[in-house]
């Protein structure tokens, strides 16, 4: 009797989060934003001067600019559950604001974090609140927000191809951001700064920053997919995949190999995070490029095989 008791109280929960259409993640991710850029521009505030209010501005262009997003997800959200509830073909269109709010929020975020470890990161104690902890874990706010950016786009369904293709283009995009907050962990010592080579602190500041708004390629991916509902656009898949070796990975790879071997820091395991991703990346790519190869010589057979034997009318 219990048990069905909590069952049904499941089932009442369900049905009310599904009668908001993912209004609860949207919710949080609109404060998460605001919670995340206030406490960035306290940073600035407390140890530059009064003139860095003017980020408050960004903060609620931001904040525009999400609401109009989730309102136009919620319309897109709506129209395709009507679609498919009445057994005509989905037409929705893509969702263009997907991709523009988080490059607006990744480009504002990117550009304080960049600011915050250029300027005055290694001033920063431990034993004040707003220390180095604190700003590490109001960067990493910024995974969350993505996902929940992520989920208030699609109702793709558990298990489902859309799901799975979803998944496969935003596998990586938490664990990046963490792995670049984790980067930027050196620049909070000002001896560790100095032992680096030249231009190497410049160099880890604007790979994490860049790779803020990395996002922004499967997110658009997604968008001009209708978040699996069309097919793949090959090119910017390709483009996003060769972006996580070649801007992300291997460069922090690179970096904290320098750290261990070079200049005898401690590092995190985050180098083995890397390699992984590198790998998977040019397994991934061998597979299509052998499973491309592979359609393209059954074509040509076939095309040969029909001019042997002719089909007659």
């Amino acid at each position: 009797m219990e048990h069905q008791s909590i069952a049904a109280m499941a089932n009442v929960c369900i049905q009310m989060c599904e009668s908001m259409y993912q209004l609860p993640s949207r919710i949080c991710c609109f404060l998460l934003v605001l919670i995340q850029g206030g406490i960035l521009d306290y940073y600035l505030i407390t140890h530059k001067n009064l003139y860095w209010y003017g980020w408050i501005g960004a903060d609620v262009a931001i904040g525009f600019v999400l609401f109009v997003a989730f309102m136009i997800s919620y319309r897109h959200l709506r129209y395709i559950r009507k679609s498919s509830t009445s057994n005509r073909p989905i037409q929705a269109g893509s969702l263009p604001l997907a991709y523009f709010a988080w490059f607006i929020y990744s480009l504002a975020l990117a550009g304080r974090v960049g600011i915050i470890f250029n300027d005055f990161a290694w001033e920063l104690k431990e034993e004040d609140v707003f220390g180095p902890n604190t700003l590490k874990i109001t960067i990493c706010l910024a995974a969350i927000i993505f996902l929940l950016l992520l989920m208030s786009h699609h109702d793709a369904e558990l298990n489902s191809e859309r799901r799975h293709y979803i998944e496969e283009m935003t596998a990586t995009v938490v664990f990046d951001i963490l792995d670049s907050v984790d980067a930027l962990d050196i620049m909070f010592e000002k001896e560790d700064i100095d032992d680096l080579p030249n231009g190497m602190g410049m160099c880890i500041i604007t790979i994490s920053c860049l790779n803020l708004i990395l996002p922004v390629l499967p997110l658009c991916t997604l968008s001009r997919t209708h978040f699996g509902h069309h097919i793949q656009q090959e090119s910017i898949i390709l483009l996003h995949k060769l972006s996580l070796v070649f801007i992300v990975n291997l460069p922090l790879l690179v970096f904290r190999l320098v750290l261990w071997h070079a200049l005898s820091k401690e590092i995190s395991i985050f180098p083995v995070k890397n390699v992984i991703v590198i790998f998977l990346v040019f397994q991934d790519l061998y597979e299509r490029q052998k499973l491309r190869a592979r359609d393209e010589t059954d074509s040509t057979a076939s095309h040969h095989e029909m001019k042997q034997f002719p089909i007659e009318s």
